[in-house]
């Protein structure tokens, strides 16, 4: 209506720009959570499905020359290693954190004899007071492992690079197994819930929850929807309130409505 045509003036046109481009990338957002939601339940399935499988001694599934290919299939699936910690090859795989304690993951080579050595994580420690480690001593002779395979090139932060010192030396299998229990035990395994420096606590299994991506989905959409009924029925006001005052500031309008916007 003729009322409303100083809506077509190139300030006001940028103004509807805006937002349109505020909609867009609100709708693209929550798409994009809801792929990320796709993704989670994927790899919950996976894990799912591999953990159900029976356990298996690791040098059985994995050998010096497996690919990464046949790494990534194996991700995941509970199995057994049996040997003897070369405690003197132990690494840190630092900038970890477990129940809200800073320390690190310690890593040792488990002598499997003839299929290789194989890095467990044998669980996390605690940084004393100074940012030191204590670091813990393996369980002496012969040792029965039970944990998960992990892919040490898909974890995050610096652990593919600490952790190479154990899976690209001759003779070691290119994953590492995160223990979730020892025979015998670990001599300074502490309690899971406490974290005092120097005891080792088994590193937890991810979490197997959908996430936070269907509710931030939800909320990109609400807001896109806001913006979409809103925006008009702002521009609506402000062509009444300028049919009420013909002689009222364009820019001083749109002034308004940009603050309302804030």
């Amino acid at each position: 209506m003729a009322g409303a045509r100083f809506l077509l003036r190139p300030l006001w046109l940028l103004s509807h720009l805006l937002v349109l481009a505020l909609v867009v990338t609100m709708v693209n957002l929550g798409f994009w959570q809801l792929d990320r939601l796709d993704q989670r339940r994927d790899r919950n399935a996976v894990i799912e499905a591999r953990q159900e499988l029976p356990s298996v001694p690791v040098g059985e599934l994995v050998g010096p020359g497996t690919t990464p290919d046949e790494v990534d299939e194996l991700r995941f699936r509970t199995v057994t290693a049996t040997g003897t910690y070369d405690a003197d090859a132990t690494v840190h795989v630092r900038n970890r954190s477990q129940d809200g304690v800073a320390g690190a993951w310690v890593v040792t080579p488990l002598d499997l004899g003839a299929a290789g050595s194989v890095g467990i994580i044998r669980g996390f420690v605690a940084f004393q007071p100074d940012g030191t480690l204590e670091e813990p001593p393996p369980p002496d002779g012969e040792v029965t492992v039970t944990g998960v395979v992990v892919d040490p090139t898909r974890l995050d932060g610096t652990a593919p690079r600490d952790l190479r010192a154990v899976t690209e030396a001759d003779g070691r299998l290119p994953v590492v197994v995160r223990a979730e229990s020892s025979d015998p035990p670990e001599p300074a395994a502490g309690d899971p819930s406490a974290g005092e420096p120097g005891e080792i606590r088994a590193v937890p299994a991810g979490d197997l929850s959908e996430g936070p991506h269907l509710g931030y989905a939800a909320q990109w959409f609400i807001f896109s929807a806001i913006a979409v009924v809103g925006y008009p029925l702002v521009l609506r006001n402000v062509v009444r309130r300028r049919g009420a005052d013909p002689n009222g500031d364009l820019d001083s309008e749109l002034e308004e409505l940009l603050r309302q916007g804030g």
